[in-house]
C-alpha cells in the first residue's frame, strides 16, 4: 500500500457512475475548484482503493472528505492534516481516526436523496410574502452582510461565491434575506445541494422549506438526481427533506476535531 498525492480521474469516472454521490465532490472539485482542493489516493499495487478529498476553500477551516471503506484503505488516516480539522469519515474508520489525530465530536450524517422523476409535493407552507429567487451577481453585498449577522459557520463560505457562477438561491421579505441555499455540485447527472440556512428570527415559518424547493425544482428542470446531507439526530430537518421526497442514501461519520464546527 501507498499514499499517492493525487487521483485518477479517469478511475474516478468509473466508480462514480456505481455511486454518483459519494464521489460527486470530487469530480465537481477537479474541474470547478482546483486551487481549493487537493487529493490524496491510497493505491494498492495498481488499484486505488480510496482517497481524501481535502478541502481548502473555507475560510477558517480545513475540511476532509475521505472516500472508500475497503480496509485497504485505513492507511488514508496516516495522510489527514493537523488538528484542528473536520473529517468526514465512513463509519468503520472513525475509530482509526481518532487513534491518530486525537479526540473528536463525532456526528452521524445521512445522505439523503431525490429522483427527478417523482412528482413535485403540494403547494409550501411559506408565507406569500416570501419571495425565493436565485441570486444574481449584485446580489453578493447582501448575501456578504446576511452571512457577517450569523454567528453559525454554514454560512462562513457565502462571501466567497460568486453567484453569477455559483447557483445560490435567496428567500426575501420585503427586501430583507432571510435565508438561503446553494447547489454545491451540478454536475449532469447529480446535484448536491448544501448551506441551507435561515435567520433565526424568521425560522418556523416555511422559509427552509421554500428554498430548498427552489433548488430542487432546478435540479428537476436540468433531470438530475439531487442529493443532501443532514445530521440523523435533526429530526425537524429530517421529516421536512422526507415530506419533499427525499429519501436515505447512505451515512457516513462526520469528525469535528478541535474546529468547533457542527453540521
Amino acid at each position: 500500500m501507498e499514499l499517492r498525492p493525487t487521483i485518477d480521474r479517469t478511475w474516478l469516472e468509473r466508480v462514480a457512475a456505481q455511486d454518483p454521490f459519494v464521489h460527486a465532490y470530487g469530480r465537481w472539485d477537479l474541474d470547478h475548484a482546483p486551487n481549493r482542493v487537493r487529493f490524496v489516493s491510497a493505491i494498492d499495487g495498481d488499484q486505488t482503493v480510496g482517497y481524501l478529498l481535502i478541502w481548502l476553500g473555507h475560510p477558517t477551516r480545513t475540511v476532509v472528505h475521505w472516500v472508500g471503506a475497503d480496509p485497504r484503505a485505513r492507511i488514508l488516516a496516516e495522510a489527514l492534516p493537523a488538528r484542528p480539522l473536520v473529517a468526514i469519515v465512513p463509519e468503520a474508520f472513525q475509530d482509526r481516526v481518532v487513534t491518530l489525530r486525537g479526540p473528536a465530536r463525532p456526528y452521524s450524517l445521512l445522505l439523503l436523496a431525490k429522483d427527478p422523476s417523482e412528482e413535485p409535493p403540494g403547494n409550501p407552507a411559506a408565507a406569500p410574502s416570501v419571495e425565493v429567487r436565485r441570486l444574481e451577481r449584485p446580489d453578493h453585498s447582501t448575501l456578504t452582510e446576511f452571512s457577517r449577522r450569523q454567528s453559525d459557520p454554514v454560512v462562513a463560505e457565502y462571501p466567497t461565491l460568486d453567484p453569477e457562477e455559483d447557483w445560490v438561491w435567496g428567500a426575501f421579505e420585503r427586501g430583507i434575506l432571510l435565508g438561503a441555499v446553494r447547489a454545491a455540485v451540478r454536475l449532469s447527472d447529480v446535484w448536491l445541494v448544501g448551506g441551507v440556512f435561515v435567520d433565526p428570527s424568521a425560522r418556523n415559518r416555511g422559509v427552509g422549506r421554500a428554498l430548498v424547493e427552489a433548488a430542487v425544482a432546478s435540479a428537476r428542470q436540468a433531470r438530475v438526481r439531487v442529493g443532501l446531507y443532514v445530521r440523523e439526530d435533526r429530526i425537524a430537518a429530517r421529516r421536512l427533506y422526507e415530506r419533499l421526497g427525499f429519501r436515505p442514501a447512505g451515512r457516513r461519520t462526520w469528525l469535528d476535531l478541535g474546529a468547533g464546527f457542527a453540521p
